[in-house]
């Protein structure tokens, strides 16, 4: 009798985990507009994506792809039309904050951490002829490019102008999108700019321009881009603004280990040439990372 009564209370809990579980997968989805950009820098959305870490915490995503992630997204994210923004620190950004629009900087999307100089300076080959970058001097007059108004390699610049004697003021700053600015160095239409990966190794490769040094030389630590929050989402679904965030961070743990340590890197390499606008197996071994903190 007591074997028959375990028996029966052993299925009777059998039943009612089944019955949990049941609930759980029948509960709905949470879907979350996500607006981000084709950068490597991305790669914590990516894998958190592909790898199930959003799923898991019972999120759908739904990712727009914005080529100027910054001030382009921030429109629709300031409305609500996008819970999750991918964009590079920008004066719009600043002025989104200024102005009270209630967004909020939640995570790290890329900063030029010591020896991961992801964003560099390029020189025109005129410049270097020698192939001596060490003698190498922005100059007053110098055209330089940079994606748009307002963007971090503006205040980059400011860093290599001082680093050279000389201030931003004395340099033409001009504006270029940057699958164009290798082409624009080769042909001496702009005397430097700095670059991103993996426009930087690309650009060596391809003999179009003269690595000077990355970024992290003249500004260690400089953040360039950040993962937003609209305040739609942040005061109507914490909760699932909680999960996106912790899915995000592990998914950011992968990136470091696949980079740093080499753990999983095949995997983290097929996934970002699945999402990002670098598809040359290759070209992973030769850029120099970006620096994704989880903390």
């Amino acid at each position: 009798m007591k074997k028959l009564l375990l028996a029966g209370l052993v299925l009777a809990l059998t039943s009612v985990a089944g019955l949990g579980l049941s609930f759980a997968q029948d509960k709905p989805m949470e879907k979350v507009m996500i607006g981000t950009s084709p950068a490597l820098s991305s790669a914590g959305i990516f894998i958190a994506i592909e790898k199930g870490y959003l799923a898991e915490e019972g999120i759908e995503a739904d990712a727009t792809t914005f080529h100027r992630s910054g001030g382009e997204l921030l429109p629709s994210l300031i409305k609500g039309d996008l819970d999750v923004g991918a964009g590079n620190v920008s004066a719009g950004i600043y002025n989104a904050f200024n102005e009270g629009h209630g967004i909020q900087i939640v995570a790290d999307k890329g900063h030029v951490a010591k020896d991961h100089g992801y964003l560099a300076l390029m020189a025109a080959k005129k410049h270097v002829p020698d192939g001596d970058v060490s003698k190498f001097k922005l100059q007053k007059g110098f055209k330089v490019s940079q994606t748009g108004p307002g963007v971090s390699q503006e205040v980059a610049y400011d860093k290599w102008a001082e680093h050279y004697g000389i201030s931003i003021d004395d340099l033409e700053i001009v504006n270029l999108p940057l699958p164009g600015v290798g082409a624009a160095l080769d042909s001496e239409q702009i005397d430097a700019s700095i670059m991103i990966e993996p426009f930087v190794s690309r650009s060596i490769e391809q003999n179009m321009a003269v690595k000077i040094a990355g970024d992290d030389q003249v500004y260690p630590d400089q953040q360039s881009a950040v993962i937003l929050f609209s305040p739609k989402f942040t005061k109507e679904r914490p909760e699932v603004a909680q999960k996106f965030a912790k899915a995000y961070v592990r998914a950011l743990r992968d990136y470091n280990d696949a980079f740093e340590h080499g753990v999983g890197k095949e995997e983290v390499i097929k996934i970002l040439m699945k999402y990002t606008s670098v598809k040359d197996r290759p070209a992973y071994d030769r850029i120099v990372p970006a620096y994704l903190s989880p903390d």
